[in-house]
This record gives C-alpha cells, structure tokens and sequence, in this order.
C-alpha cells in the first residue's frame, strides 16, 4: 500500500516554503493579538495569566548575555508568580552547580499581582537572602515545592527573630506595607509597589516576572536547570569545568510543586 504523504511533502519546494512563511506569520499575528488583549485586560490578573500562557505557544529565541570573568546573574521574579517560581526551580540547580564561580541573586519585580501574601513573601526572602545567605537556597527550594513559609523557615534553619527585625526595618525603608494600604500609589491602580529593587528594575527595564539578567542584560532562557546552566556558562570568558556536567533538561511545572510539567516557555505575570 502506498504511503500517505503529508500536505507540505507533496508541495513544490518554493510553494511549501511560501506556505511555511505564512504559517508562520499567522502564528506570529495570533500571538500578538493575545498579548494586545492582556494590555487591555490588565486589571484582570487570572485572564492576563491565561494570555500569556496562551502567548507561550511560540517560544522566545534564546539570547547571549556580554560575557564577563565571574557572570552576575540575577532573576527578577515575584514570589507567588506561578511562572517566576517555574523559573526559580530551573535557576536554583544551576546556582547550586555555579555558586563558586557566579554570582547569583534572587530580586523582586518593583510591584505584586498576588496580594499581601506576596508582599510579606517578597519581605522575607529579601531578609533570608540578605542576612542569612547561606540558608536561602534550602529555604527557596522548600517553598517553590509547597506554599508553606512555616515549616519552610524550619526546615531550613532560618534565625526568625533575625528575620522579623530585617523584615520590620524593610517595611520602614521602602515603605512596603505602606503603599500596599494606600491605593493611590498603585501601578494603573490595580497592583501595589514594591519598591526594594526599583531602582534596578528601572536600570535593566524589567517589566514582568520572571526576568532573567545576566551580566546587566536581559537573557531569555528556557525553563530547564540545563538552559538556565547554558546561559549562565555562555557569559563567562572562559567556562568552568562544572558548564561540562549536565543538568536535567525537564520542563518544571509552573506554581508550587516539584513535578514535572508542560514548558510554558514566555508567559509570564506581568
């Protein structure tokens, strides 16, 4: 029996290659459109969430960071976005592998879609990391596995009474609970500030969660430990015997948990 040929195989060579373009054109136009209709659904956090993973269909083409001796590398996230604790589980076996070699750092996007809790979330993993770097690693990799802050500061042996006073002094600062309880400064009126690391969001353009910035400038990067490794081992002059060792290449699932899940490639809370 004769074997069914596809669409494009029976297609001239120049006809599937216009046909090729088109296709992906139109895929291009439908992406875009989605992303049109969150700008003016902004006030509506579920359906700008459901846009960009809709918008995620069409992965962003990797980018090179400037290369540097020892690369900083910093990812801008908001601590309940499902996408930025997506990103965080790729970010932290790579910051476990390069830690000697890198600089890595967790920052906060300079407003919340998520609410008090994730400005008192934000509060206190800016003070664990802060205060108490060599508890942040267990402390992030508890929490993006289970919404448990509690047992989270527990299991990874965070000083409390040391956090609490950090915590306190960071409201005081910034004013953080301040501007969440006055609405008149809120971002289009819909997100409260937070403003601990504005003025970097400001330097680098960061405009949604999670972003990835390595040696000053926006790198775009796969959800995987292994593409968050590449990125980072593409920014040194030269790399380090641990960019040989081989990561997991899974996709993650985005929100809280540590199965595996669909890549979600660009959405993002913005």
């Amino acid at each position: 029996m004769e074997e069914k040929k596809s669409f494009f195989a029976n297609l001239e060579p120049r006809n599937a290659l216009i046909v090729g373009l088109v296709t992906g054109v139109l895929a291009l136009c439908t992406v875009g459109f989605f992303i049109m209709l969150g700008i003016f659904l902004k006030g509506n956090v579920s359906a700008t969430d459901k846009i960009g993973e809709i918008a995620a269909s069409v992965e962003a083409p990797a980018t090179n960071a400037p290369k540097s001796d020892r690369p900083k590398v910093e990812l801008f996230v908001m601590s309940y976005c499902p996408y930025g604790l997506q990103m965080e589980k790729a970010f932290l076996p790579a910051w476990e592998l390069l830690k000697d070699k890198a600089d890595f750092s967790v920052k906060f996007v300079s407003y919340a879609m998520h609410g008090l809790k994730e400005i008192e979330e934000n509060n206190r993993q800016y003070c664990i990391e802060m205060e108490q770097p060599a508890k942040f690693i267990s402390y992030l990799k508890c929490f993006t596995g289970k919404d448990d802050y509690k047992g989270c500061l527990a299991t990874a042996g965070v000083d409390q009474g040391k956090m609490n006073a950090c915590v306190n002094g960071a409201n005081s600062k910034f004013g953080t609970l301040t501007k969440y309880k006055d609405k008149s400064t809120w971002l289009s009126g819909n997100y409260p500030l937070y403003p601990v690391h504005a003025d970097l969001n400001d330097l680098y353009g960061v405009q949604g969660s999670p972003t990835l910035v390595i040696n000053g400038a926006e790198v775009q990067a796969g959800r995987t430990p292994e593409a968050v490794k590449q990125a980072v081992c593409g920014a040194f002059n030269n790399s380090p015997a641990e960019c040989g060792q081989q990561l997991s290449a899974a996709s993650l699932v985005a929100g809280f948990g540590a199965e595996a899940g669909a890549d979600t490639g660009d959405a993002a809370c913005e």
